[in-house]
């Protein structure tokens, strides 16, 4: 490989991991935001100066309509491959319950954004979460949307309840509605 497509892989690199702590700094600065303000009254330039980024910065990097949304499900993602990282055994064993953990590890976050009525980006996470990025035929993504949806009432309940049982109690409930009785094996 030539030196310069050497230096343009590790340019787009660069670029890359610097995007996303810009993210995690607006993302960040919006959510310490949020702790003491209304969301609807939290505007771009309060954020750009608690994370001490510029506007054109943020601009340029986020779209004008949803970035405040943009942001959140981008930190949502983000701390979720961190989390599947270090719990890699647990993702791969059953990662609808991993992603229960998470939540759970993350309620705080989570409750921000109920408290808020942004619970379309709760969903819009479940979406991605789920979906790890992957695209289906229709005849399956009528099959994915019914089991993402469905998760994400069961998450919009809990964080209702706000997390007064653990994941497990959550998983139980799940189980207990979808395998019969006499089929358990307790």
């Amino acid at each position: 490989m030539r030196y310069a497509e050497q230096k343009g892989g590790f340019c787009t690199s660069m670029k890359r991991t610097q995007t996303v702590f810009l993210k995690l700094c607006l993302a960040d600065a919006l959510i310490k935001l949020m702790a003491d303000q209304n969301y609807d009254s939290i505007n771009v330039s309060a954020i750009c100066e608690l994370a001490g980024v510029g506007r054109t910065t943020f601009y340029r990097h986020l779209d004008c309509k949803n970035s405040k949304e943009e942001l959140l499900v981008f930190k949502i993602n983000y701390e979720w491959d961190r989390y599947a990282d270090l719990h890699q055994e647990d993702v791969e064993k059953d990662k609808g319950f991993a992603l229960t953990c998470f939540i759970y590890e993350y309620r705080r976050l989570f409750s921000l954004l109920y408290n808020n009525d942004l619970i379309v980006v709760i969903m819009r996470a479940c979406e991605v979460l789920l979906s790890g990025g992957e695209t289906w035929d229709k005849k399956l993504s009528y099959l994915m949307s019914y089991f993402i949806y469905g998760y994400f009432g069961v998450i919009y309940q809990w964080i209702k309840y706000g997390f007064d049982e653990t994941p497990e109690q959550v998983q139980k409930h799940i189980s207990d509605a979808f395998i019969p009785q006499n089929q358990r094996s307790e």
